[in-house]
């Protein structure tokens, strides 16, 4: 019989074909936007949640510069085993693209972006900042036009610390 071939760390050093498809799919992606300006129907979005059954709730700001929040379909190389190497989660960027089809599966995520690939995505293209900004989950927020960079906030007035003697025989 012959020794196995992927044994110790060299089986986990290769790519699998789905992350190659992914890396392609971005690289093509930045090929278009540098010969024809913008490309149609495709979206940088961030993942708000999961909602199962291969189904992620995203938000994006589309071409109108009008936020969205949609509900997007999971391809299905991201699912199954494919989701090893490729994985989607809550506040990961992805590329959805608009499939015409209408109704639920109207919208379908076609990659996840590392952040090596967001900048080179931001040197190419202007990438709404509520889309990329770390942190921020709440989707009231982000559906806002309130800028995410201002410092204002609540502002809490100090209590001041009196302790009262408190008398046990009255309790």
């Amino acid at each position: 019989m012959p020794p196995q071939k992927n044994t110790g760390n060299k089986g986990a050093k290769r790519e699998t074909g789905v992350s190659i498809k992914n890396r392609k799919f971005i690289q093509s992606f930045l090929d278009d936007i540098r010969k024809e300006g913008n490309v149609a129907d495709v979206y940088v979005s961030r993942i708000m949640r999961k909602m199962g059954n291969g189904r992620v709730e995203a938000f994006f700001v589309d071409e109108k510069k009008q936020p969205r929040t949609v509900q997007a379909v999971i391809r299905g190389s991201f699912r199954g085993k494919g989701k090893r190497s490729v994985w989607i989660d809550d506040n990961a960027i992805v590329m959805i693209a608009d499939s015409g089809i209408g109704g639920s599966a109207e919208f379908e995520v076609v990659a996840v972006v590392s952040p090596e690939q967001l900048r080179d995505l931001r040197k190419e293209t202007e990438v709404d900042p509520r889309v990329v900004a770390f942190g921020i989950v709440d989707s009231a927020v982000l559906m806002s036009d309130i800028p995410l960079n201002d410092d204002g906030g609540f502002e809490f007035e100090a209590a001041e610390n009196v302790e009262e003697e408190i008398n046990i025989d009255e309790i």
